[in-house]
């Protein structure tokens, strides 16, 4: 999805996780979502869509359906982690994620993937900062909160990543939020705070 799909398309696809996870805890585990947790997340993928979207976008088929696909898989994730609560301390479960992940991905890496170059000091620095703030750091964090917030709200929390994103270019790169833009940056912030505010009094 991010290679064949423009980064705020994606981001708006990937908004859809809070409702996937409301549909597998209304379908599997029969809990309906409160109207109000529904319509924030309803609201946070307007918002992201009005931040992120332009007359020139452009929706390549698949791109979306992987975009939908990864979505699905997060949001399916986040709800089984929640829901097996493996008896595991928070290292170890973050370090079997990654490695089974790893694992699953290495063939179809061998298989798809062109050989990497020769790496110099800069790749190295580059992927040792992956490795440890990008993924045992993240990934940690991530678990933590799904083992101790209600699922849809850990869910809403990943609309953060590409206002971060948009934040982060407004900061450093003197790239301007104005108009419509700003209304959706707002609408997310609004989505996600009314999303941890409803699930936090429905405990």
């Amino acid at each position: 999805a991010a290679y064949r799909l423009p980064g705020g398309l994606a981001a708006v696809l990937g908004a859809i996780q809070p409702l996937l996870v409301m549909v597998l805890a209304w379908a599997v585990d029969g809990r309906s979502p409160a109207q109000t947790t529904l319509w924030s997340a309803v609201a946070g993928i307007f918002g992201m869509a009005v931040l992120l979207l332009s007359p020139q976008t452009v929706f390549e088929p698949v791109g979306i359906a992987a975009a939908l696909l990864g979505a699905a898989c997060m949001a399916a994730g986040v709800w089984l982690t929640r829901r097996w609560k493996l008896d595991l301390p928070l290292l170890p479960l973050t370090g079997w994620q990654l490695v089974i992940g790893g694992l699953m991905l290495a063939p179809v890496a061998w298989l798809a993937d062109a050989p990497l170059p020769a790496l110099g000091r800069l790749e190295w620095a580059a992927y040792t900062y992956l490795s440890l703030a990008g993924a045992l750091l993240a990934y940690a964090l991530w678990f933590r909160g799904v083992t101790r917030l209600p699922t849809v709200a850990v869910a809403s929390l990943g609309l953060l990543s590409p206002l971060t994103a948009v934040l982060l270019g407004w900061a450093l790169l003197s790239q301007s939020i104005t108009g419509t833009a700003l209304l959706g940056l707002l609408i997310v912030l609004a989505s996600v705070f009314a999303v941890q505010w409803t699930t936090a009094r429905g405990k």
